[in-house]
């Protein structure tokens, strides 16, 4: 899967553009995933990026 993302690396104070990430999340919820949690990351020189935590059953 593949999900984009856009920023605008002249601005930090920006948040970043992410596209289709409703249709992203419905696919992975019909293939077992569940959304976890999402947390916003800042990096030292002010750029921020967005981690989705997912979770899946074990099979077996």
């Amino acid at each position: 899967m593949k999900t984009r993302i856009h920023s605008d690396h002249f601005q930090s104070d920006s948040r970043p553009i992410i596209d289709d990430v409703q249709n992203d999340l419905n696919t992975l919820g019909n293939e077992g995933w569940e959304l976890v949690s999402v947390q916003d990351i800042s990096l030292p020189d002010g750029r921020m990026f967005t981690v989705a935590y997912l979770k899946r059953r074990k099979k077996g």
